[in-house]
């Protein structure tokens, strides 16, 4: 056998061996929203293991927001927690869970519909990054590399380690030669930073996918049923105004743009 067949076999060896090893690693991941009483910060994990991931918070936990005395009146809504922040927010707090499958090039997760429950699933390379050359960086003792991408109304970098993984990340962040260690939009809204990294824990099991039963929608499809209903709640606040009133819904607290804008009357 000659040398670049060795090589080429030992170079195969790694990247199998490596992609077949589990890992986990924990995140902070703070959300600084415009309106600051909404603000939150929580743990999630991510469990990569063989062609599958998931990204889930580890509860459902008021302990999230940014103001606790302003937590006021709470109400079990199903699997859903309404709280009350002030007289004009309230928040709907669930639990998170992302599905990854690569071999099927799937994403699956659940989302709300301002107080209803929904599936969304999309395809995983959902960012075109640029990577930065001579961006060498550690983080966590693990040598990353940086990554520029837009992705739906804002821009990101994020550090990904090739030696860890050849693949993955938190959220909806993946697409790199590497799994993805730690993410921050530009304006700071959005940020994402490990706090721990898991090799080969026997503690992480096969990952499954909790929405096999579950039929889901794209995302196109999520963001004209979140503008019908927002333009349902305008008809109602319209029928509850007196002649010549104005109102109107924006959304602006969110991660990505729906591109719905502001609806008045």
């Amino acid at each position: 056998m000659n040398k670049l067949k060795v090589i080429l076999m030992l170079s195969f060896f790694s990247i199998v061996t490596l992609n077949a090893q589990n890992l986990g690693i924990t995140y902070k991941v703070t959300v600084n929203a415009n309106d600051a009483i909404l603000s939150t910060s929580t743990n999630y994990d991510l469990i990569l293991n063989g062609n599958k991931s998931a990204y889930y918070n580890n509860n459902d936990s008021l302990k999230q927001f940014k103001y606790q005395s302003f937590i006021g009146e709470r109400k079990k809504i199903g699997e859903l927690t309404r709280v009350k922040l002030s007289d004009n927010h309230y928040a709907y707090v669930k639990q998170d869970f992302y599905y990854k499958d690569y071999e099927k090039d799937t994403l699956i997760y659940n989302e709300l519909i301002v107080s209803k429950k929904t599936f969304v699933g999309e395809k995983i390379n959902l960012i075109d990054w640029e990577i930065k050359p001579k961006t060498d960086t550690i983080i966590l003792n693990q040598r990353c590399l940086k990554a520029i991408g837009e992705f739906r109304g804002r821009t990101y970098e994020a550090y990904f380690s090739p030696s860890l993984s050849q693949r993955g990340g938190p959220w909806k962040f993946d697409g790199l030669p590497g799994v993805i260690l730690s993410v921050k939009s530009q304006d700071d809204y959005f940020i994402i930073e490990p706090i721990k990294i898991v090799k080969n824990s026997k503690s992480q099991n096969i990952v499954f996918n909790v929405y096999n039963d579950k039929k889901s929608i794209s995302w196109n499809v999520f963001k004209k049923r979140f503008k019908e209903k927002l333009i349902r709640q305008l008809k109602k606040l319209k029928s509850l105004s007196e002649d010549g009133e104005k109102g109107s819904i924006e959304v602006t607290d969110r991660i990505e743009d729906l591109g719905i804008g502001k609806l008045s009357f």
